[in-house]
């Protein structure tokens, strides 16, 4: 059973209706999202058990950008360039999935080094100025 008292928002579009028998206090069912900026000024952990995907997710760049620590799969995380207990918590077992939500959830450290460092992968790796330097590479301008 969840604690009631930390709420988990589950957030995607085509979700499956095997997920809405999970419904129970402390586990809202949001769906498609237009505009998550609301939810996540008010996460404290971004969770992303992806088990399958390709390229930067966007949902977990934006989490990172907010500042809010990741717990997500190997596989969430391809193309992020991050380092698993610096930038975010990476694992594919669940219950080391869940022992990482926990410790990034109570552990006021740990939250804090993945806050940080998160906003500045971002930053170094998809902020405006790195994508017009890249963009400035391929076209040949320096």
């Amino acid at each position: 059973a969840l604690d009631a008292s930390i709420e988990t928002t589950i957030v995607g579009s085509h979700m499956p209706e095997s997920l809405h028998t999970l419904a129970q206090p402390g586990l809202k069912l949001a769906g498609h999202v237009p505009d998550i900026k609301p939810l996540l000024r008010h996460a404290r952990v971004s969770i992303a058990p992806l088990r399958y995907g390709a390229g930067v997710k966007g949902k977990v760049n934006e989490a990172m950008n907010f500042g809010i620590p990741v717990v997500a799969t190997t596989i969430a995380m391809e193309g992020m360039h991050v380092t698993h207990d610096a930038d975010c918590l990476i694992a594919d077992d669940p219950e080391d999935f869940a022992r990482h939500i926990a410790r990034v959830h109570n552990d006021k450290a740990t939250w804090e080094r993945l806050s940080v460092n998160g906003i500045a992968s971002v930053e170094q790796h998809f902020s405006f100025e790195r994508a017009r330097e890249a963009l400035r590479h391929v076209l040949g301008l320096r």
